[in-house]
């Protein structure tokens, strides 16, 4: 039996959207890219959670605190701190001379534990033909409600696997044409280094690719 998750990212579903939220979650990003020989499939996306959700997650789903996680402990992640999540584009979106997409479809989740730190990773499939004309694209991932703070892994942010040469490249920026307005008086918990205004922008990766 799947038990709820009594944690702060199932509290955020729960919750309405409002201005006065401050960041009571913490991820670092990672995103790796994956080429086939013909084209762009998608992107893995791997989110590490600060040690206090982490244990709020050990607490709730019985899990040893430096143990493996089983596939029975994954599976309970999933649905019970993770899947509703589709409701909310999975805090990810793709921007492209198209428009900007919100992504509804992720595939292959799991979790484990790195540094003792709850990771999730899983896929979300994009296709974009691969030509010899340099292509574009941005990835964001933020939360609305700014109760989830995601910020790019400062050490490697971004990576690239493909089955044919590529010449690429990228930029983490943020996004300041996109506000995310908060309560700045709420300083229990912060990022280090964090400057809190009362309004943030969403980072992005800017990449740039063409097959050689």
């Amino acid at each position: 039996m799947i038990r709820p998750v009594i944690c702060s990212l199932a509290l955020l579903l729960a919750a309405p959207v409002a201005a006065d939220a401050h960041p009571h979650v913490f991820i670092d990003a990672k995103v790796t890219f994956q080429f086939n020989e013909e084209e762009l499939e998608g992107f893995w996306v791997e989110w590490a959670f600060d040690e206090m959700f982490t244990g709020m997650l050990v607490l709730d789903f019985g899990i040893p605190r430096n143990g493996e996680l089983t596939d029975r402990h994954v599976k309970e992640i999933q649905q019970g701190a993770f899947e509703n999540l589709r409701h909310y584009d999975y805090f990810t979106y793709i921007v492209t001379d198209g428009g900007r997409e919100p992504v509804s479809e992720i595939r292959e989740f799991d979790a484990f534990f790195r540094d003792h730190r709850i990771v999730y990773r899983f896929f979300v499939p994009y296709r974009k033909p691969l030509t010899n004309t340099a292509r574009e694209l941005r990835v964001q991932m933020y939360d609305e409600t700014f109760f989830t703070d995601i910020a790019f892994d400062r050490d490697n942010p971004v990576e690239i696997e493909s089955l044919v040469h590529l010449s690429s490249d990228h930029a983490i920026e943020r996004n300041e044409d996109r506000d995310i307005l908060y309560d700045p008086t709420n300083r229990s918990v912060e990022r280090e280094g964090a400057d809190y205004t009362g309004v943030a922008h969403p980072y992005e990766i800017e990449l740039r690719f063409r097959k050689r």
